[in-house]
């Protein structure tokens, strides 16, 4: 990576992954910051033959793929610029927290909170950060509402 700075965003198919994705574009054109779009393909835990499993992994890094490839449109519409793209096979924090320590230009993560308070899944990754992981990380965490709008974002920053 070249002497930019950078802000990392997690792309998942939750909705707030583009509230998290608008921020990031925002902050990103405010303070000439480069973008990096990661997305993690979790560990299959399932019972079957090899070449059904090996179906389930590329069909997993298919999805995986199309998520950044979504995300990186996105920030390409909005900035103008190309991110930055990771894809990590493995637990999602661990991988997480390995990609923040081999990337030492990122310098902040973007995240954006489900503002359902039916869906507890989408806020894994927050939960996991703020409950157990936030004090080993070396760059600060920013939490966006899920429920902000374009407009808000464009207001705030």
């Amino acid at each position: 990576m070249s002497d930019s700075r950078y802000i990392l965003v997690i792309a998942d198919d939750s909705p707030e992954m583009e509230i998290a994705l608008e921020y990031a574009c925002a902050r990103s054109k405010k303070t000439s910051r480069k973008i990096i779009i990661a997305t993690f393909i979790e560990p299959l835990d399932v019972l079957t033959t090899q070449g059904v499993t090996e179906i389930m992994k590329n069909e997993a890094r298919e999805e995986a793929e199309n998520l950044l490839q979504k995300a990186a449109s996105h920030v390409k519409n909005k900035t103008g610029e190309i991110p930055s793209l990771a894809l990590r096979e493995g637990e999602t924090i661990t991988e997480l927290k390995k990609l923040l320590e081999e990337e030492e230009k990122i310098n902040v993560l973007v995240l954006a909170a489900n503002s359902d308070p039916k869906n507890k899944e989408s806020n894994m990754i927050i939960n996991s950060l703020v409950s157990q992981e936030i004090a080993n990380l070396r760059v600060p965490v920013m939490i966006v509402p899920g429920n902000f709008s374009k407009d808000h974002i464009a207001l705030i920053t």
